[in-house]
């Protein structure tokens, strides 16, 4: 009970922030699995070119130095952008890249650069994981550690 007060105490402390357009965070509660996709709505995207985040909030349960993810920006009608993107989650002595406290870290990281919405919305944006152990071809079906995903819009020059 206590490391769940604790996170959304965090989430709440975190979400909080004046500079952003929008900031949103999915709470992963058993493991992410790899036929999950952790989806959010962009209603009224910024009408200024902005920047696209992805927060990953990881415990010391993650077993792996980076993280693997298709990020997909759709309209109504069609997807926008796909992405397979990989990001660092470790350094190479196992030191975990984000900031935090206690058991909890968070990276923020870069999607998309000088973003500009061509029109008026909604969008929606999806993540899903798609990390695999060295040597295999099957993905790893759930990936433990991984408790938040949070997507980040904000204006230029505000980071």
């Amino acid at each position: 009970m206590h490391k769940a007060a604790f996170l959304l105490i965090l989430i709440v402390f975190v979400s909080c922030n004046s500079n952003s357009h929008f900031r949103s965070y999915k709470v992963i509660s058993n493991g992410w699995l790899s036929s999950e996709t952790i989806s959010f709505t962009i209603s009224k995207p910024p009408s200024k070119s902005s920047d696209l985040f992805i927060h990953i909030r990881n415990t010391n349960d993650y077993q792996y130095a980076n993280i693997f993810l298709i990020a997909e920006l759709k309209d109504s009608v069609q997807v926008i952008i796909r992405d397979t993107l990989e990001y660092a989650m470790a350094d190479p002595k196992g030191n975990w890249l984000g900031t935090g406290f206690l058991d909890v870290k968070e990276s923020k990281l870069i999607w998309k650069r000088n973003w500009r919405a061509s029109h008026k919305g909604p969008y929606y944006i999806e993540f899903s994981q798609r990390v695999r152990n060295n040597g295999s071809v099957k993905g790893v079906s759930v990936l433990e550690g991984i408790v938040n995903i949070g997507l980040a819009i904000e204006p230029q020059n505000q980071h």
